[in-house]
């Protein structure tokens, strides 16, 4: 199975999620961006598909849930809010444009964090979502961008922004099934005898290369977070990877701090970003101090300007396995109510 540099299976088409391979069995009650849901579910926009059996209520509690194409799970957990739990695949086709599906609700958690996978294996089990919230049905989406697991507010209060950020799942699926995806075209004989000499066309795009350091869920192979050892930390199931960590801010003395410490692979320039939470009230002045290799930069971000969004603190030199990035609740604000987010810390590979 070919993958790409950073380890994901390249595609070679996409069958649907039950009803293994076509769907036989099932229907989708709610479609994306569906007006009756809109109307139903008090002004949100469903960014995915409801899947449920023909044959009604809950028949297909623990019905097979399957990858539609191969991929890489980045995320197989619960959570606790209406989601229960959650499957994230990853995907990159022949082309190496990336998409991501995603498989809510369910009941059991067959893979875990990392794995690859292939098209058709077996990710879980259709449920009823946290607390048995729902009548059994799968809510899948297929995603145009990599957003965190879980993602919801304020995004589907905006029908815009969720078709610009989901694909419709079915009409995908229906132009990317196995035998249609498009490959390299033969290069052309000419007849001529002087042959006309055609520049190749450019080679794909490289997928960019990206090293993430979580402050909750770390892989150990991509860096490590450390933070102060104190009892003045709460959680909250939010961020980047649904889960984070806050503090409230400080105005005349440090009592928390957080480090992340990326392993990189390789020196040169890297963009450094923040992943700032839906976290109220937040902070107007966390300072990002971004150790590299020419010194040291600090950032200043209005966390309140942000939910769930990645947010640039620059690009710096970087050498392998060396450099930080550094936040302390020391904000100067003297409001006790508000809070300091140590969410996930991204860098990505410029040039």
């Amino acid at each position: 199975m070919t993958e790409t540099p950073d380890g994901v299976p390249v595609s070679d088409g996409f069958d649907f999620p039950v009803g293994k391979p076509d769907g036989q069995g099932y229907y989708v009650a709610a479609g994306l961006a569906d007006e009756e849901y809109f109307k139903n579910q008090g002004g949100v926009w469903h960014p995915g598909e409801d899947w449920n059996a023909r044959t009604g209520g809950d028949t297909d509690l623990g019905a097979p849930v399957y990858a539609i194409a191969h991929g890489k799970v980045i995320w197989a957990d619960y959570n606790p809010k209406s989601w229960g739990n959650i499957v994230l695949l990853e995907h990159a086709l022949p082309d190496r444009t990336r998409v991501w599906s995603q498989y809510a609700h369910l009941n059991q958690i067959l893979v875990s964090n990392g794995q690859e996978v292939v098209r058709g294996q077996q990710l879980g089990t259709i449920g009823k979502g946290a607390n048995n919230a729902y009548i059994a049905h799968l809510h899948f989406e297929i995603r145009r961008n990599n957003l965190s697991a879980g993602n919801w507010t304020p995004m589907v209060k905006d029908r815009n922004q969720v078709l610009a950020n989901y694909y419709h799942p079915t009409d995908f699926i229906k132009a990317h099934r196995p035998g249609m995806l498009a490959q390299p075209a033969a290069p052309a004989q000419s007849p001529q005898v002087q042959p006309v000499l055609v520049p190749p066309p450019p080679p794909p795009q490289a997928p960019k290369l990206q090293v993430i350091v979580d402050s909750q869920r770390t892989d150990p192979h991509n860096g490590r977070f450390r933070r102060a050892r104190t009892d003045d930390w709460y959680s909250a199931p939010a961020g980047a990877f649904s889960s984070t960590i806050w503090a409230n801010v400080s105005a005349a003395q440090e009592r928390n701090w957080g480090e992340w410490q990326p392993f990189l692979p390789a020196g040169g320039q890297w963009e450094v970003s923040a992943f700032v939470p839906d976290q109220n009230p937040a902070t107007t002045n966390a300072r990002y101090r971004i150790i590299h290799a020419d010194g040291q930069a600090e950032v200043a971000v209005n966390q309140g300007q942000y939910d769930n969004q990645w947010v640039s603190l620059g690009t710096y030199r970087f050498e392998p396995g060396r450099g930080s990035v550094r936040l302390s609740d020391l904000t100067g604000e003297s409001s006790r109510d508000l809070k300091i987010a140590f969410d996930a810390m991204r860098w990505t590979k410029v040039g």
